[in-house]
């Protein structure tokens, strides 16, 4: 596995044919209803997978389409490393993220927790791992940081108003029951009552599936991770509890040192991976 991400196929051509990035392909869904011109700034989540990737092309050809691209910004959350030095997040995402950032011309930042120093960290302070009920590790790790970014950008921007952000996300209905339901525009939570920040949740590509997400690659040369070419699926955590039980195995098969480390604390904190399987019995199946 590589710490650098892919070259896009158009290599150095994207530079110079930009415009040519923002033409969708005729697999592409009708365009999402967003009000760019109620919105000081639009916030692009990007963790370097796939799906970030298709979002932030979504975003910047609208922008662009709108005249509106200057407010386009994306955000990458890092999660930082484990006691032993280990990176959380699978190596080369962060800079996958700067490439899709870099391939439109948007500004670029990475953020991390001002509390915490890691997911790591506060893994071990709650003493448990993050499940379905207990999605700490997106609350506290990338929500808390994304609010904090949308109050940076609005004290730049010297308002003099509460900053209206659009907080842009690679979501998609085809991933869960749960995603299914969500609604493609909302008033998000980070917005509070209102007196600091108003944040609006777009997901601009809901309504896509897996294979249309790739053929949004493949038409426009986005840039992806190396661990899709290894049989992953999707890249979240490397060590993820709520990741499908396949994908934990054949990343315990790719980062045996970094799994080695979450076993022994499963161990000391005495709580199970998840509920359907240890990490103990996903390295045995790793290793057979």
């Amino acid at each position: 596995m590589t710490n650098k991400p892919f070259t896009p196929p158009c290599a150095t051509g994207c530079a110079a044919t930009q415009m040519e990035l923002f033409a969708a392909p005729a697999t592409a869904p009708a365009a999402t209803e967003f009000d760019w011109d109620a919105h000081d700034v639009v916030i692009v989540g990007d963790s370097g997978g796939k799906d970030s990737g298709a979002t932030v092309h979504e975003v910047c050809a609208q922008a662009d389409k709108a005249g509106q691209l200057h407010k386009v910004r994306v955000l990458h959350c890092d999660l930082g490393r484990t006691d032993d030095g280990h990176l959380i997040e699978w190596p080369g995402a962060l800079e996958v993220a700067r490439v899709h950032a870099q391939q439109y011309g948007v500004p670029f930042a990475v953020r991390r927790s001002k509390r915490w120093g890691s997911l790591w960290e506060r893994i071990l302070s709650h003493g448990n791992w993050p499940g379905h009920f207990a999605r700490y590790c997106t609350s506290d790790l990338k929500t808390a940081v994304g609010r904090d970014y949308v109050d940076e950008v609005g004290a730049e921007l010297r308002l003099g108003r509460p900053v209206r952000a659009g907080y842009a996300m690679g979501m998609r209905a085809e991933e869960s029951g749960a995603r299914a339901a969500k609604p493609t525009l909302e008033r998000h939570r980070m917005s509070g009552k209102g007196t600091l920040r108003v944040v609006t949740t777009w997901l601009p590509i809901h309504k896509l599936t897996t294979a249309q997400v790739w053929d949004l690659h493949r038409a426009n040369g986005i840039a992806y991770h190396d661990a899709y070419t290894q049989q992953m699926r999707r890249l979240s955590c490397r060590a993820c509890p709520l990741a499908h039980t396949d994908d934990l195995v054949r990343s315990a098969q790719l980062n045996p040192e970094l799994f080695a480390e979450y076993a022994k604390a499963e161990v000391d904190m005495d709580r199970r991976f998840k509920k359907s399987i240890s990490l103990r019995e996903i390295i045995g199946r790793a290793r057979n």
